[in-house]
């Protein structure tokens, strides 16, 4: 069988890799009920940011993309829930 390879000379013998997903980035503002529907690059740009900014101590959680999703679409997210106020 095929040893897992992870890039840059790490695989499955000297290294281990977590993989967050889009469909990760969806859970999170399905379980959140925020009012967002993110294509995939989007979803991706959520990725990235939480891969930049993390913190080797604390790792990434979903915690960290439910914060990544609020800075990044702060402004639509302020818009969607002004629309639900003046509702």
């Amino acid at each position: 069988m095929a040893k897992l390879d992870y890039g840059y000379g790490y695989n499955e013998d000297n290294a281990i890799a977590i993989v967050w997903e889009i469909a990760d980035v969806r859970q999170v503002i399905e379980n959140n009920d925020m009012p967002l529907q993110l294509d995939d690059e989007q979803c991706m740009e959520v990725l990235g940011y939480v891969e930049r900014k993390h913190d080797a101590n604390f790792g990434v959680s979903w915690d960290s993309i439910y914060y990544a999703i609020e800075y990044i679409f702060e402004d639509e997210l302020n818009e969607a829930n002004k629309g639900v106020s003046n509702g």
